[in-house]
């Protein structure tokens, strides 16, 4: 009982005069009404947003043994713990080589913004040469199948 009287007439005199530290650097400081031009927006050009950098990072285990297309090269690539490896704007690229890394690193908007390659379409004929289409299956003039026609 004696220790907790004697700890209450310490703590009392803090419990009274209230948390100090609230009004640190704040002493002698009002508050100032907007005006016109402090609540009129400003007409100043929008910031640009800084460039990205591109950074190396280590492949983690869940990564390993997934593919990938190297982004300089275009070369698929299965990735292990040593495969060279960036993060992006949010995404994750892998390198089939430290030199890809490199090439990366120094420019990624020139890999980033390549279109892939556009995947010649496949035609397929009748062996009879009435019909040409886009997908396999029978020709619908004589019931033959098609054939992948060799370009």
């Amino acid at each position: 009982m004696k220790k907790t009287l004697t700890a209450l007439i310490l703590i009392a005199p803090l419990l009274l005069t209230g948390p100090s530290f609230a009004q640190d650097g704040h002493a002698g400081h009002k508050h100032a009404a907007p005006t016109k031009e402090s609540a009129a927006p400003k007409s100043e050009k929008p910031k640009k947003a800084k460039t990205e950098k591109a950074v190396l990072r280590k492949v983690t285990r869940e990564e390993a043994g997934k593919e990938a297309v190297c982004p300089v090269t275009g070369e698929k690539l299965t990735v292990k713990a040593d495969t060279g490896s960036a993060l992006y704007k949010g995404k994750i690229y892998y390198f089939c080589c430290p030199g890809c890394d490199k090439s990366f690193l120094a420019n990624p908007e020139k890999y980033v913004s390549k279109k892939p390659a556009v995947e010649a379409k496949k035609v397929y004929a009748c062996p009879m040469g009435d019909y040409q289409g886009d997908k396999p299956g029978k020709c619908p003039k004589c019931g033959m199948t098609l054939q992948e026609k060799k370009k």
